[in-house]
């Protein structure tokens, strides 16, 4: 516009002035600290008499004091359930003198220097000690990379969510660019790429998933009345292992349970929620319990995912949702798993331990590993979790239901859910509990295929002791069947891969029930097979290819 010069005229006009209003007060306060006592100078300075104040008058408006803990004690004190890395020190300010610490190690200056500044020593305290007269504690998290980056405090309405600048191209978005002003942006932006990790549904994916929830809520009350019955058998302890299964996935569930019968688990509280006829077969002809619901799974398909966010991954994502809405509704814990899984002793004794130190929690979850801005702050594995029953899973998991069209959008359960975790944590107390990759108890891809190589060195050579081991972080079926075949964890015979139950037992499938495909289809010692010598194995691949173009042995 023709009046847009003399407007930055007048802000630059206005800036001037304010920088000769904060050097007035700078030279003010430099003088009067000559040839005058401690007192006067914390007066003339505009420093609060007391000497327990950190700030001038001004800032000590909004905090009062600083002190500095290690990050790993603060996480073990406080521990919220999110992942975090132990190294380094959290910043705690103090709004009022009353939560200062009492602490003699507190040690508070208020002096100042020839030329005004405050000259201020920040002490490290334990958690306890540095939190011990705070009634109210609020905790930012901020991202550990290395971009030119600030945080800025507001005493203002209280507002639980971050507000996040970047400077970009106000019309062209993208990447960050320095030569730009900053700018709000959406919480998944990434600076380096510009790229947008949450986007919302469009009209299309809008009515898809209104027709979708329209089925399911229409026969909600037929299909938990028909479940009822079926989950009260099979639960134990108030508690079921849910799975869901279609048939182009059928292997990894049948390997799960010929692992666990091999090692002596029992799967009596297991329901599987086969999404067509081919799998229930299966699945009963293993000796597991189903419930197949046509009304919502007929219509899903049967292949196998290709590739991560394909419409098979995409169908099953869906099951994934229903399955576990369904049970939770019906008032039992659960343990919903990948059939990816397999285990090395039953899980539950871990969620069901009193002892336990993490046993205060809602839900918990496996650590996904990916610890990016698109999962943030849980990074939580939807592949592997456990959920206590009560009034706020129950919010949580049917909000989920309601917002399964950004599931459709985003191609990811993993990422919907981890936005729900976030909201209901913050807003209704939902408390849930991310348990940490660097834990020895429940590892996974990450842990597979990023992890040093003496972790899974320790695992293969048993000198470790975990309940499951999860193969995520990998690209299609085929790949997860090769990865557990070399690591000594593939239990299901060759000729009842990618079979029904009619083409594994003939004619005789007919005339058969209950688990005959326990005989026929698994083994007592697992088949160890090499596929490539950069991958976690039990035994030397040496002789085998790289699958990764820059692969190191792992022997």
């Amino acid at each position: 516009s023709h009046d847009q010069p003399a407007r930055c005229v007048d802000i630059r006009s206005a800036v001037k002035e304010a920088k000769r209003e904060v050097q007035a007060k700078q030279q003010s306060n430099a003088k009067s600290n000559d040839g005058q006592n401690t007192s006067s100078n914390n007066k003339n300075s505009g420093l609060e008499p007391s000497s327990s104040t950190f700030f001038n008058q001004d800032v000590s408006q909004t905090a009062t004091g600083m002190s500095t803990v290690s990050k790993a004690d603060f996480v073990e004190t406080y521990d919220y359930g999110t992942p975090v890395d132990k190294y380094g020190n959290v910043i705690i300010l103090y709004h009022k003198e009353g939560s200062h610490p009492k602490s003699p190690k507190f040690t508070e200056t208020t002096s100042t220097t020839g030329s005004g500044h405050l000259q201020v020593g920040i002490t490290e305290l334990t958690a306890e000690e540095a939190t011990e007269n705070c009634d109210m504690m609020y905790v930012a998290t901020v991202p550990s990379n290395y971009e030119n980056s600030c945080t800025a405090i507001i005493k203002t309405f209280e507002n639980y969510h971050l507000q996040k600048w970047m400077r970009q191209d106000p019309k062209k978005g993208g990447a960050k660019n320095h030569n730009f002003p900053l700018r709000v942006v959406n919480r998944g932006m990434v600076s380096s790429r510009g790229n947008r990790s949450f986007r919302t549904p469009t009209t299309g994916t809008l009515r898809k998933h209104w027709n979708m929830l329209n089925t399911y809520f229409d026969t909600f009350d037929d299909v938990l009345a028909e479940l009822k019955p079926i989950a009260k058998q099979v639960a134990k302890d108030n508690t079921i292992i849910i799975m869901t299964c279609n048939m182009g996935q059928s292997e990894l569930l049948m390997n799960f349970v010929c692992n666990a019968k091999a090692k002596g688990l029992e799967l009596d509280n297991v329901l599987v929620f086969p999404t067509d006829l081919e799998t229930k077969e299966l699945a009963e002809g293993l000796g597991l319990t189903t419930f197949y619901d046509e009304r919502n799974f007929g219509k899903l398909p049967t292949g196998e995912a290709r590739r991560y966010g394909d419409r098979a991954f995409v169908a099953m994502m869906f099951a994934k949702v229903i399955c576990v809405h369904l049970i939770n509704f019906l008032g039992y814990d659960l343990l919903f798993q990948d059939v990816d899984v397999v285990w090395f002793k039953n899980p539950l004794e871990y969620f069901h331990d009193s002892k336990n130190p993490n046993h205060e929690f809602d839900m918990y979850f496996q650590d996904d590993g990916a610890h990016s801005t698109r999962y943030a702050p849980y990074s939580a594995n939807s592949g592997f979790y456990y959920v206590r029953n009560n009034d706020l899973t129950r919010y949580a998991f049917t909000s989920l239901v309601y917002a399964s069209d950004l599931i459709l959008t985003s191609d990811s359960h993993q990422q919907v859910l981890g936005q729900i975790l976030a909201e209901h944590a913050s807003l209704f107390g939902l408390r849930v509990k991310v348990l940490s990759r660097e834990m020895n108890e429940f590892p996974g891809g990450w842990h597979y295929h990023r992890k040093s190589k003496e972790f899974m060195m320790n695992l293969v050579k048993k000198k470790m002791d975990p309940y499951i081991f999860h193969m995520s972080w990998t690209q299609n079926k085929d790949n997860k069947i090769k990865y557990y075949q070399q690591l000594g964890e593939w239990y299901l015979k060759d000729h009842c891969i990618a079979h029904s139950k009619a083409d594994i037992l003939g004619s005789k499938a007919a005339q058969t029930s209950g688990d005959v495909l326990l005989e026929s289809c698994c083994m007592i010692e697992p088949e160890v097979t090499c596929h490539y010598k950069d991958k976690p194995s039990i035994i030397p691949c040496k002789d085998s290819p790289n699958i990764d173009k820059y692969g190191k042995p792992f022997w």
